[in-house]
């Protein structure tokens, strides 16, 4: 019921999204701050949570990167955590680096970071006398897509499902030939292309 390209740009990234709000907990009603959040990954959680009643704040690399969050229902756009307004009930951090320590200190008393992703491809220093004197009862959790209680099948369903009913709209940055597949990776790699990238076979 969906055309080839956008289903192609379903699998990972959606599939991703709706497994780390899982873990995240209800959002309905939540602030919630999200990182990387103009990445493939980040346009279905924006979606998805501000649908589901949470208040999100996205972080994106440069206001004009993360217009599209806007219409897709997050409440703010900012190019930093530290830029943010918090407090946030839950942090979806998926940049690393200074990211996450950034991110961790917006958290408000027991709230929830769940770190997926190291975009940065930088090392994270957590400084534990900060983690400890910040917001009280304050927990981070590892996400690991792969775990998880339903299976692929059942989830690319809901996914479509969504699409097809007017729900939920995948952003796909770039469409190319697969034998374009090193220039598509060189892109994502360099943060050039906003949402999913697609390759097309024949």
């Amino acid at each position: 019921s969906i055309d080839a390209v956008t289903a192609a740009a379903l699998p990972l990234a959606g599939i991703t999204a709706l497994r780390l709000l899982r873990a995240a907990g209800p959002v309905a009603g939540r602030r919630v701050l999200l990182t990387g959040a103009s990445g493939g990954v980040g346009h279905y959680v924006t979606e998805l949570a501000a649908s589901s009643g949470a208040a999100v704040t996205a972080v994106s690399a440069t206001r004009e990167r993360g217009a599209r969050l806007l219409e897709l229902g997050a409440e703010a756009v900012v190019t930093s955590p530290e830029e943010a307004e918090g407090p946030f009930d839950v942090v979806l951090e998926s940049v690393g680096g200074d990211s996450l320590p950034a991110a961790l200190a917006r958290l408000a008393p027991g709230g929830l970071l769940v770190w997926f992703g190291q975009a940065s491809r930088t090392p994270v220093t957590l400084d534990f006398f900060d983690f400890f004197g910040g917001p009280a009862q304050a927990r981070v959790a590892h996400f690991d897509y792969t775990r998880a209680d339903t299976t692929y099948a059942a989830e690319l369903a809901t996914l479509v499902r969504l699409v097809a009913g007017g729900r939920l709209h995948p952003e796909i940055g770039s469409v190319r030939d697969w034998s374009r597949t090193g220039d598509a990776i060189a892109d994502i790699r360099a943060r050039r292309v906003r949402g999913n990238a697609v390759l097309t076979v024949g």
